[in-house]
């Protein structure tokens, strides 16, 4: 069953975000967790306990270079097990500028060191593809070599990440995806996250023709005016709805 969620605007207030989702249909949001902590702002006891007192279904998107992993790792296990999340995503993103062809390897191994703790405790880890901004986890190679020593680990597949819809297929061929994140782009722009309907992307084509077979989660990653949002999701809703009934 494919649910649809939403990043929040980490600068609003929560509880705002919390009924913004439920009073737009959204089936939960996407939280985002960097240098050990969640972030959002304007909250002034403990997040993690704020976030589970209020109730409203998260998901953690946790940023993470390949030092993060050992840094931070056990921060974002303890965040989980507190909210009982049985998922997580992780984005990883380069050190910095520097980037080589050892890199790649390097993160398929701290991603397999991490995918058994993960495993241990029943927890889905879907590992996020880049843009070529990155030039890190972006290429089909890169993304068959890391999957095809992690067994244990899923495709997020970011669709605003893509440079075409070739690159797009190169992708789910590498690896089917069993979480999305969705927004605009211009496929000449090196990256970009519009709302959707905005840029080159079309997901009524994206549904239908590449990701027909599609079962999870989609998340949109649009946190612009709330008017963008909520056509963000009607535009999804509408791409999706053949797939669910398929």
């Amino acid at each position: 069953m494919i649910t649809i969620g939403r990043s929040i605007r980490w600068y609003k207030d929560y509880m705002s975000e919390v009924e913004f989702s439920k009073r737009h249909g959204f089936d939960f949001m996407q939280i985002w967790f960097k240098d050990g902590q969640i972030v959002i702002d304007n909250i002034d006891e403990p997040k993690e306990a704020y976030i589970k007192k209020v109730g409203y279904p998260v998901i953690i998107h946790a940023v993470f270079t390949i030092d993060d992993f050992e840094k931070y790792g056990e921060q974002l296990l303890d965040v989980l097990s507190f909210l009982e999340h049985k998922e997580v995503i992780i984005h990883p993103v380069p050190r910095g500028k520097e980037f080589n062809k050892d890199t790649a390897c390097e993160l398929a191994e701290v991603v397999r060191k991490f995918s058994l703790k993960t495993k241990e405790r029943g927890i889905t880890f879907y590992l996020e593809n880049n843009s070529i901004l990155d030039k890190f986890f972006y290429t089909e190679e890169e993304i068959k070599m890391v999957f095809h020593s992690n067994p244990y680990v899923e495709l997020l597949f970011d669709v605003a990440h893509i440079d075409s819809y070739k690159h797009l297929e190169q992708i789910i061929n590498a690896k089917y995806p069993k979480c999305i994140h969705a927004a605009g782009k211009h496929f000449n722009v090196i990256h970009e996250h519009l709302p959707l309907g905005q840029g080159d992307i079309d997901y009524k084509l994206v549904f239908s023709k590449y990701l027909k077979a599609y079962d999870g989660r989609v998340i949109l990653e649009v946190v612009d005016e709330d008017e963008e949002i909520i056509q963000s999701k009607k535009i999804i809703d509408d791409a999706v709805a053949n797939v669910e009934r398929g």
